[in-house]
């Protein structure tokens, strides 16, 4: 039997919200953020089940990219040569709004550009190859000239992305949670919600609120709640202590995007490798899969050349959202209830574009 609740209770913290998101991740927090922009005097409410947003917004390598020459000509056998265009189009309007909403000191930005880096000859020359296609492509769409050239970084044959960056995703998620604070959104922390329907959302331990619209911005998450073409797929991170000397500036990239790593305060930060494993990693469960981290280990040692003694300083999982063909499901799936998940590891370049996408469509 669930708790009563008293008249003050119900009349003021229970009372039916304009917009009720569950999630407050990026897309949950950014959603909130513009939609209390269109409408000041609307009740908000953001229902995340953890401390803190625990999916992937605060549990990711903070990559400002529009990504790698590799990833691209790998996602076109699979989406095609437009689908991942607009895509490339949509991450750079994502970033661009982040940074001018969200200030670019304020989330700790860092323009350094981005390599991917190679190891395998043939891939390298294929995506050599592919280049000057695609900055002329790019050129149209993005209005900017030479976004890839090909280079050499620490003897290693690479492609430079001139656009590229890194923010620091404790500060973004902690200023944007600041800012919808100060707009009136209400946030309840530590409550995990059972089940969802168009106009009512009932937590674990019997409550239900009620609201006239609510969205689900769960990510990884969202099969929990709803049947969609969303799974979810852990990523294994892992920072090391600092290294005197590391010589490896800015962000990188290997594998398509497989693997990642950047310079924190000259430490290594390095994640990925779920392709090793995709079937044990597409999983919505916390934790390391070992296979995993010893070949992030033995990258770290072989590839990056870490010296002797290294040591790893703390490691984490995230759960990331990825669709078939890693387009987001922005859309209203019932009368008033909408969801923007499956960013397919793209949340910090898309997240809040997806909020903005997804705000058009609640019309009030």
């Amino acid at each position: 039997m669930g708790r009563e609740f008293s008249f003050w209770e119900r009349e003021v913290w229970l009372n039916k919200q304009d917009l009720l998101i569950i999630g407050g991740g990026i897309v949950g927090a950014s959603t909130a953020m513009l939609y209390k922009e269109k409408h000041p005097d609307h009740d908000v409410l953001i229902i995340d089940k953890g401390l803190v947003p625990e999916g992937a917004s605060t549990r990711n390598a903070g990559f400002c990219c529009v990504g790698t020459m590799s990833e691209h000509l790998a996602d076109m056998k699979i989406a095609g040569v437009e689908t991942v265009l607009k895509r490339i189009e949509r991450k750079w309007k994502g970033l661009n709004l982040l940074k001018e909403t969200m200030g670019e000191d304020l989330i700790g930005y860092e323009h350094s550009g981005g390599y991917e880096i190679f190891t395998d000859d043939k891939l390298f020359e294929t995506c050599s190859e592919k280049v000057e296609w695609m900055n002329s492509e790019l050129k149209n769409r993005l209005g900017v000239d030479s976004v890839y050239s090909v280079q050499e970084y620490q003897g290693y044959p690479a492609i430079f992305n001139h656009v590229e960056g890194s923010v620091n995703s404790g500060m973004l998620m902690r200023e944007l949670h600041k800012r919808i604070s100060k707009m009136g959104v209400r946030v309840w922390w530590n409550s995990e919600v059972e089940s969802v329907a168009s106009k009512k959302v009932s937590l674990k331990g019997g409550v239900d609120i009620h609201a006239e619209n609510v969205v689900i911005a769960t990510n990884g998450f969202t099969k929990r709640l709803i049947d969609l073409p969303i799974k979810p797929a852990r990523g294994f991170v892992f920072i090391t202590k600092p290294i005197d000397g590391f010589g490896w500036k800015g962000t990188f990239n290997h594998n398509a995007g497989y693997v990642y790593f950047r310079n924190v305060d000259n430490r290594l930060l390095l994640g990925g490798a779920r392709d090793l494993a995709k079937e044990e990693e597409t999983t919505d469960q916390f934790g390391t899969n070992q296979k995993i981290r010893d070949y992030l280990i033995s990258f770290a040692n072989d590839v990056i050349r870490l010296p002797k003694g290294w040591e790893i300083d703390m490691e984490w999982s995230g759960i990331m959202g990825v669709t078939e063909n890693k387009e987001p499901i922005i859309e209203e799936t019932e009368k008033g209830l909408f969801v923007a998940a499956g960013l397919s590891g793209m949340g910090i370049a898309i997240g809040m574009q997806v909020a903005s996408e997804l705000c058009a469509k609640i019309v009030r």
